[in-house]
């Protein structure tokens, strides 16, 4: 399989996948997402094993981990900031005092797993 069949393969598991999440919202049964969660992310798999071509490289990867750090480092801000004015507008907004709350504790968890994940690879890359 070359990557143009990979890309058309992706594409088409994907717009399945799309069409059961609308159908399981239609129907109001969320368990259906699961099995086909997780039969796409099988097929996809199973596609890109079989693509002869090189898919990803070293400056694949490098970009990649750019863009991630970049993104993590704007959402959390962004939410954080958006968090405390939230929280600090309780008098006048009170209804918004648990969205702002929620967005703190969302910002710090994935802070920690930020962290977390930063200290399992520096000790397996000897930083």
């Amino acid at each position: 399989m070359d990557r143009k069949t990979y890309t058309i393969c992706g594409i088409i598991i994907v717009m399945c996948l799309g069409a059961v999440i609308g159908w399981s919202v239609e129907v109001g049964n969320p368990i259906l997402l699961i099995p086909a969660f997780i039969m796409s992310i099988s097929l996809l798999y199973l596609c890109k094993g079989r693509v002869k071509e090189v898919i990803e490289d070293e400056r694949t990867y490098k970009i990649s981990e750019r863009a991630s750090k970049k993104t993590l480092e704007i959402f959390m801000t962004v939410t954080a900031i958006t968090s405390g004015i939230l929280i600090a507008s309780r008098d006048r907004y009170p209804e918004l005092k648990n969205l702002g709350f929620t967005l703190a504790y969302l910002t710090c968890g994935l802070l920690i797993m930020y962290l977390l994940f930063y200290g399992y690879y520096a000790k397996k890359y000897g930083d």
